[in-house]
């Protein structure tokens, strides 16, 4: 049970630093709802142009912005 465990927790950290890893080399990825044309004018999420930052840069720059307020 113990090694199953662990080999989770193992990939659950490989998965992670791959997404961090990914989000760092590329923060931009295409906007899902205006997806299919590409560049809706009226689109809300992305203002036009069709790409929206990914979850995981959001997430970095929410955390980064919370440490230099704190400090």
């Amino acid at each position: 049970m113990a090694t199953a465990i662990t080999l989770l927790v193992l990939c659950l950290l490989i998965v992670t630093l791959g997404y961090i890893g990914f989000c760092l080399a590329s923060p931009w990825g295409t906007c899902t709802r205006c997806r299919p044309g590409g560049k809706n004018r009226t689109c809300r999420a992305c203002d036009g142009t069709g790409m929206r930052p990914r979850l995981g840069w959001q997430l970095y720059v929410y955390a980064r912005r919370l440490h230099r307020d704190g400090s």
